[in-house]
């Protein structure tokens, strides 16, 4: 609370407490002021200490205040001012109130102005996406508004080159996105007037986003070429692994299907030596190229209908 002039501390502070003490016995009479009609009764006074866990903004910018912004450096004081960002992949309207939290903590923890500024990533099927916090009962009304940028309404801007660095990020303007979108990407990387360790960065992160989105071996073509600079990063280092492990994988199956294939070719000949004999060199040849054990599998089944390795093989 500011001190009047007129009053000294201890004046101010029994008058604080006074008043507090009497809106906190009487609430419905600080709520009839703004024309609240609420039965006492049906009022619960609750602590009003603030305890908050603990909140992270997503980033945070802090820069000179531009001329037109002296009159909020008068009155706060600053030179400087914040700009706090967060983005959504798909807008999340019960984040508000954090937002809310969070500028108002950031404000005074920082002590300049903070201003807010929220970056939805992608369109997907949402209509709606908030540009503001706002709470009201009768004629109270509190209202916290900030600026919300729809990131697919800057695709032709970004294709132009005019945010080359924003690059990696055209797959997400597109409902549907085409390998064609991920070579614009990587165009417009490597024609960008950047630093070579901007431009790997920007590379990589283009790669992973993009993993989530298109085929693993579709972008292998398209970043094979910077992939080991790209991999000097650890940007993709995960998804490297990622795709190590499925080959892997992979491996562990096909060697565990031809172990399979192996024993069921063997137990097949064994059965057909005893009821056709021996198979010549071109019946075996055939019996040896099948490495489909659904199809071996198939013909032991059959081996007891048939009366020779060429109706077998039929």
């Amino acid at each position: 609370m500011i001190i009047p002039m007129e009053y000294d501390k201890d004046q101010v502070n029994a008058i604080d407490i006074s008043v507090k003490a009497l809106f906190r016995e009487c609430p419905s009479a600080a709520l009839r002021l703004a024309g609240l009609n609420i039965p006492p009764e049906s009022i619960r006074v609750e602590d009003p200490n603030v305890n908050l866990p603990e909140l992270r903004a997503d980033h945070v910018f802090i820069m000179p205040l531009p001329p037109e912004g002296y009159d909020v450096v008068s009155a706060m004081g600053a030179q400087e001012i914040a700009v706090y960002l967060e983005y959504q992949l798909e807008p999340d309207p019960s984040l508000l109130p954090s937002w809310f939290v969070k500028c108002g903590g950031l404000t005074r923890q920082m002590g300049i102005p903070v201003v807010l500024m929220v970056i939805y990533l992608q369109r997907g099927g949402r209509a709606t996406f908030p540009d503001r916090y706002r709470v009201s009962l009768g004629s109270l009304e509190t209202q916290f508004s900030f600026t919300a940028v729809r990131l697919w309404e800057f695709a032709d801007r970004i294709r132009s080159g005019e945010f080359a660095e924003l690059a990696p990020l055209l797959i997400l303007c597109e409902e549907t996105p085409t390998e064609q979108v991920v070579r614009e990407e990587v165009d417009l990387i490597r024609k960008a007037e950047l630093p070579e360790a901007v431009q790997i960065d920007l590379l990589g992160l283009a790669l992973r986003i993009a993993s989530r989105r298109l085929p693993r071996a579709t972008l292998l073509d398209f970043f094979r070429k910077d992939l080991s600079m790209i991999r000097e990063t650890g940007i993709v280092e995960e998804w490297i692994a990622e795709g190590e492990a499925r080959g892997e994988a992979r491996g562990e199956a096909r060697g565990e299907i031809r172990g399979k294939s192996e024993e069921a070719r063997n137990l097949l000949i064994r059965i057909g030596i005893r009821r056709f004999g021996v198979p010549d060199e071109q019946t075996r040849a055939a019996i040896d190229a099948i490495t489909s054990l659904e199809t071996l599998e198939q013909m032991a089944e059959r081996i007891l209908d048939v009366e020779t390795w060429q109706e077998l093989l039929d």
